[in-house]
């Protein structure tokens, strides 16, 4: 009943017939502008974070090593994932999604705001860390899922207006320029601050004009749970929160179990979290059969984005070595660094997502079904390792490469996220059952928790001089996923459908 009723006014503020932002509902451009804020926070505040880390006290930094910097920054990350799972949850059962962005983003907003204080040591550092995980928790991916809400199942409009918030997250990916020449030219708090108050203006955008964007969509949970239990679970939540923050931190203070095992037994689980995830939605007795059905498409396009995170994460490991002690940084008279090359990705985002946003809008109904777009992207991603076989061929070790073989392999990879990335979020949404709107899109954002499992598993293959074996592995495996998809995209559009 309470289903029908939400989405019975959802249809009577008529999301159909609003096309203000670019010929899409103007709620698109309120969403756009609070995941632009919220990249270029999160950008912006890691871009620096594990320089503040391990720099000297005396610089304004917490004196850690590098590894233990590293160590924490990567335990974060992954720890970031896992709540998006109890925020996605939280999200469908209790607070609904409108509630659950705007505590969860004033949540973030202090967090970032505590490392701007001067001299709060790591007590703040570890009361910020913590923050952002409660925001998380809080609402998991609520945004995308909102934005979801403002198109049908059958709104041609969907993957365009998810490729324009892709565009847009790609935008506040340029943070990194501003708050690390922030934090040169002044110190690590004054960067923070930075990203403090551009995550602070997103949030106040939101809480602004909410209501009058979005009409009730997004108020209500899409799976309330019984008022009466409300309470009892929330506290149990919590209880088991507490205990278990503080078994980790009394395993790690005593040194029963080392930062490296920590963050090593966090990527196993990682690998795992979200195929038990997506088997627990597709067996509850809240996931109607035609729901299920809808579902199994789904796996194929989730299994597909992993291998497309396992090669994002070589271009961020073993390519990023590969810049900094084998490519001519000499790139038409302009001296780079190694590290300009990690911006590279981002201009080719916003590029090449503002096309695909347009091509898929102009194309309407003849554009390509999920599936399809899905696999000629993974095909791309795959592209991208293979053609990095060519210079491990033809030079040796000693020579140092034109920069231009790293800007053709960013420009294949970064196509393919183009046509992937924004699509399968827009899936994601649409496939969602009734029950889990918001924690589908968590599992979709677990692939990449997942990808970067993988990318550990086969690093272990990986050995100096081996270049060509190892990337044309990666890069074959990536391509036949691919292939099946583009195969099969005709009977799992159907079945999408």
């Amino acid at each position: 009943m309470v289903t029908k009723e939400r989405e019975a006014t959802s249809e009577a503020f008529d999301f159909t017939q609003d096309k203000r932002f670019f010929g899409h509902p103007k709620g698109l451009g309120v969403t756009s502008t609070v995941i632009l804020s919220q990249a270029f926070g999160n950008y912006g505040m890691s871009a620096i974070l594990i320089y503040y880390l391990y720099a000297a006290t005396g610089e304004g930094g917490l004196g850690f090593s590098q590894t233990n910097a590293a160590q924490f920054v990567n335990v974060y990350s992954s720890l970031s994932f896992m709540a998006g799972i109890l925020g996605g949850y939280l999200a469908d059962r209790f607070l609904g999604v409108r509630k659950a962005l705007g505590i969860g983003y004033l949540v973030k907003t202090v967090g970032y705001l505590l490392l701007a204080i001067p001299g709060g040591g790591t007590a703040l550092y570890l009361a910020s860390q913590f923050l952002l995980l409660v925001s998380g928790m809080c609402m998991g991916n609520s945004l995308y899922a909102l934005a979801g809400k403002m198109y049908s199942k059958t709104d041609e409009r969907r993957d365009s207006g998810f490729s324009l918030m892709y565009v847009m997250n790609n935008v506040g990916a340029i943070a990194p320029i501003v708050t690390g020449t922030v934090a040169l030219a002044l110190n690590y708090n004054a960067g923070f601050l930075v990203a403090g108050v551009v995550q602070g203006l997103g949030w106040l955008l939101y809480i602004l004009t909410a209501n009058k964007v979005f009409g009730d969509a997004g108020l209500q949970p899409d799976d309330p749970a019984d008022p009466a239990h409300r309470r009892a679970t929330i506290t149990k939540v919590v209880g088991i929160l507490v205990v278990l923050v503080g078994s980790i931190a009394g395993l790690l203070l005593s040194g029963t179990i080392t930062p490296t095992m920590f963050c090593n037994g966090i990527s196993t689980i990682s690998i795992f979290v979200p195929v038990a995830y997506l088997v627990y939605i597709y067996t509850s007795k809240k996931t109607s059969r035609e729901e299920a059905r809808r579902i199994i498409p789904f796996v194929f396009i989730f299994v597909a984005n992993c291998f497309a995170m396992m090669i994002w994460n070589q271009s961020t490991t073993i390519l990023a070595i590969y810049a900094a002690e084998r490519v001519n940084m000499n790139f038409f008279g302009y001296e780079m660094t190694p590290a300009a090359f990690q911006t590279v990705p981002a201009i080719y985002a916003v590029l090449f997502g503002l096309l695909c946003s347009a091509l898929w809008n102009k194309m309407g109904s003849h554009q390509p079904s999920t599936p399809l777009k899905f696999g000629i992207g993974t095909a791309f991603w795959a592209f991208g390792p293979l053609f990095m076989v060519i210079p491990f061929l033809l030079y040796p070790s000693n020579v140092r490469v034109s920069p231009m073989w790293l800007m053709i392999f960013y420009a294949l990879i970064i196509w393919g996220e183009a046509m992937t990335s924004p699509v399968g979020m827009s899936a994601a949404t649409k496939v969602a059952p009734t029950a889990f709107t918001a924690q589908m899109v968590t599992v979709w954002q677990l692939s990449q928790s997942t990808g970067s499992g993988l990318s550990a598993l086969a690093a272990n293959f990986y050995v100096e001089g081996s270049e060509t074996g190892y990337f044309l592995f990666i890069g074959g495996i990536t391509l036949l996923v691919g292939l099946v998809l583009w195969v099969g995209n005709k009977k799992l559009g159907r079945m999408m459908e």
